[in-house]
């Protein structure tokens, strides 16, 4: 990972953010939430245009078609009491104040389609000074939370508190703050989120391929939930709506977790909506795809001939059995994405990534 990203020069990173991009729109995403870590250049220094690679990864999205909202990534420290990475160069920002003033430069940006958040890594990456200075933003913040049960352990040790008390006390806690992961939540963490109407979203199929664990939802029962990719282990909408029911299953070991009662096919509705209306939210966005005068129309059109939805109702067999092969269409903002499974930039996107790979491989 290192490597790549260290490789990667600014036409690169377009590049490659493209292609991830393009792989999410044919999976059925409209909006994507980046988590964007890349700031320099790979011996740490400023490109002439500060924000030269969060411009590239928005005119990628842009450029695929999808909706969005980039987080600014703020990275103080590879954590506490370690000395710096030289590997993680790319990331460090001098202090609190060149971060924010980051995503102001970035805010200034006019297309309808894109908006800008922040987001501090984490307890691990940024110490209480920063999250104290970052508590004042009153856009949307994305941050990985209790993700690992080391990270619970080295912030206790640090601040003598959980990452989500922690949070609290810094005043970073509220409507507009999404944790995501969250796998390890401990005692009052689940209060503190639901008192500050804060979020939490799961990436299942990430923290599966990590070995991070499982969704505590029984701890989290009231606190809005949404799914994210995180990795690019796999990119599938589908597979991680369904893991937020049966991980919970596996964990309680009893059925229909997530099925609000007496409600026709409300599971299904339960997980679609953690996939699409809370993901919005979360973004900064408001529900999209309801067809309201005014809203962004965002849907997603798939193949109901398809042999996993014959002779079965579409709605539970496509979330609970919905792949991204059914996905033929998709709209953002009212525009066409994806036609018949084919995306017209596809063959020059690949290629350029291509290109892009090998020369940051060497």
């Amino acid at each position: 990972m290192y490597g790549l990203a260290t490789g990667l020069d600014p036409d690169g990173v377009e590049a490659v953010s493209a292609l991830a991009f393009l792989e999410m729109a044919k999976a059925g995403f409209t909006t994507v939430g980046e988590f964007h870590y890349l700031h320099h250049s790979p011996d740490g220094k400023p490109y002439a245009d500060r924000d030269e690679l969060a411009k590239r990864v928005i005119r990628a999205a842009r450029r695929v078609g999808l909706r969005i909202t980039l987080l600014r990534v703020a990275y103080e420290r590879p954590g506490y009491g370690q000395a710096e990475n030289r590997q993680q160069r790319r990331f460090y920002d001098r202090d609190a104040d060149a971060v924010m003033d980051a995503v102001v430069r970035l805010e200034r940006n006019r297309d309808p389609l894109v908006r800008i958040g922040l987001a501090p890594h984490s307890v691990r990456a940024c110490s209480r000074r920063w999250l104290q200075a970052f508590s004042a933003y009153q856009g949307s913040v994305h941050m990985h939370v209790s993700e690992q049960t080391s990270e619970n352990l080295q912030c206790v040790d640090e601040h003598q508190v959980s990452p989500v008390a922690l949070l609290d006390e810094v005043g970073l806690l509220s409507e507009r703050f999404t944790a995501v992961h969250m796998t390890w939540p401990t005692g009052g963490d689940a209060d503190r989120l639901r008192k500050s109407g804060a979020r939490v979203c799961a990436c299942p199929t990430t923290e599966l391929d990590l070995g991070d664990g499982f969704l505590q939802a029984d701890q989290l029962e009231g606190v809005p939930l949404s799914i994210g990719t995180d990795s690019h282990a796999r990119i599938d909408p589908f597979a991680e709506i369904r893991a937020l029911e049966l991980h919970a299953r596996g964990l309680q070991s009893r059925r229909n977790v997530f099925s609000p009662p007496e409600e026709p096919d409300g599971l299904a509705l339960r997980l679609l909506d953690a996939g699409s209306t809370q993901g919005a939210l979360a973004l900064g966005w408001d529900a999209l795809g309801h067809g309201t005068v005014g809203q962004g129309a965002d849907w997603v059109a798939v193949d109901l001939s398809d042999p996993v939805l014959a002779c079965a109702r579409a709605l539970p067999a496509l979330v609970m059995a919905g792949h991204v092969g059914m996905v033929t269409d998709s709209w953002v903002g009212g525009l066409p994405v994806i036609t018949n499974r084919q995306h017209p930039l596809q063959v020059d996107i690949l290629l350029r990534a291509q290109e892009a790979l090998a020369q940051a491989e060497g």
